[in-house]
């Protein structure tokens, strides 16, 4: 898809998707819970809606005399959450996935829940996916998880707990990282009645069933770094991001700071937040993403952009994303002269260009199959002029209107 910038001005209202991280946790609390909870404004992304899918032909599962497959896509929160899930469930379960999932990594998580019980073989390359899942009665007590690979394992055995009749004590262990999410996950089993104490790192879950509750999915932040990114590229504008809050349990609200130095000003408004362009901080810039890595990509498209030199830490994981997020984010930087190069182990520097070199030069961008890396370069075009975007229905995971929402902008025009 072929995209242009127009002489319009930036200005619009923005509607931003549900969160699909607080929609996740919030259906697989409800498929734990024996008392009714309810969602409002669950998330359309496509992850959502593959587990909404997936939790449904659990529940109308009658033959547990043969494995049923459930096919978890390239979705590596479904997949992680719906092993504890199906662990805990009485049948036999094959828990397959997409090519690009069979090589994120799972053993942490299974060898937690072998630890307590759970019958889990690899049908594949141990470690990861396909599993095969001899679901029973799981008792809970004690277990430990590794959080370096994703804060996502420990995610998935505490929503599970309540529900085990010695609930669950679990040490976390290894470089902790994305723990906002964990926090997150704790924030909505609280609020649906569970009883939990937490100290350093370590976690307890009381057995003590979710009751009937109510779940509001908040606006999704992690959707909001590529407004930020465009209102940051562009010279004057401003975007209003309808229902966000910076009192959200999401722990993405940490931009509202990161993108002050992009000249990104935020202003809170009853109903949303208003953004809008500011004076810009030319100095050299230092990310720690070690929380927050769903930021990487608008991050270094706007550095990019602007031609701030910025060193980012914290990237450990982010070759077991939907892509490996800094392999291709070093490929397509090149494309506009920026350099984004490996210093260490989870630590790059990114150098950059005078990106109008590059404008009108009709450069294609590919997503690499993932929905953030095609967000966050097409906010580009504002220094561009015009480019092309590989496979823009990559979106649909986590923000199916995002096209929809870009051109309703006014600044940014499909060709």
């Amino acid at each position: 898809m072929e995209i242009r910038k127009t002489n319009k001005p930036l200005k619009a209202v923005i509607q931003l998707p549900g969160s699909k991280s607080i929609s996740n946790r919030s259906l697989m609390i409800r498929a734990y819970s024996r008392n009714p909870i309810k969602i409002n404004f669950l998330s359309e992304a496509d992850d959502t809606l593959l587990l909404r899918k997936a939790l449904d032909q659990i529940r109308h599962s009658a033959d547990i005399s043969v494995p049923m497959v459930i096919d978890c896509g390239n979705a590596g929160t479904v997949y992680r959450f719906l092993l504890s899930y199906l662990a805990s469930k009485p049948g036999q379960w094959l828990l397959t996935s997409a090519l690009r999932m069979l090589s994120r990594p799972i053993g942490d998580l299974v060898d937690s829940l072998r630890s307590l019980g759970a019958d889990i073989s690899y049908t594949r390359e141990t470690g990861f996916p396909p599993v095969l899942i001899k679901g029973k009665v799981l008792k809970g007590g004690r277990a430990v998880v590794a959080t370096d690979t994703s804060s996502q394992f420990a995610s998935s055995l505490v929503m599970a707990a309540p529900m085990w009749e010695k609930g669950l004590d679990i040490e976390l262990t290894g470089t902790q990282s994305s723990m906002p999410y964990l926090e997150m996950t704790l924030s909505l089993m609280e609020h649906c009645g569970a009883k939990i104490s937490r100290s350093d790192d370590r976690i307890s879950v009381l057995p003590v069933p979710y009751r009937k509750a109510e779940l509001i999915v908040e606006a999704d932040w992690s959707a909001a770094a590529f407004w930020y990114e465009l209102v940051g590229l562009s010279h004057y504008g401003e975007l209003f991001l309808k229902g966000l809050s910076t009192q959200s349990l999401q722990g993405d609200k940490k931009m509202i700071e990161f993108f002050k130095h992009m000249g990104v000003s935020t202003f809170e408004e009853p109903d949303g937040i208003l953004i809008f362009k500011s004076a810009e901080k030319r100095v050299p810039l230092h990310f720690d993403l070690h929380h927050y890595p769903d930021m990487l990509p608008a991050l270094v498209a706007v550095c990019c952009g602007l031609g701030f030199e910025t060193i980012f830490t914290g990237l450990r994981n982010l070759e077991f994303k939907e892509s490996d997020r800094t392999l291709a984010l070093q490929k397509e930087m090149k494309k506009i002269g920026c350099q984004f190069e490996k210093i260490k182990e989870g630590e790059y520097r990114l150098s950059p260009s005078f990106i109008e070199d590059y404008a009108n030069t009709g450069i294609v961008f590919q997503t690499y199959g993932d929905h953030r890396l095609a967000m966050a370069f097409a906010p580009l075009v504002a220094k561009l002029n015009r480019l092309t975007i590989e496979r823009p229905e990559v979106v649909e995971k986590s923000y199916p209107n995002y096209w929809t929402e870009l051109f309703s902008t006014g600044l940014i025009a499909k060709v």
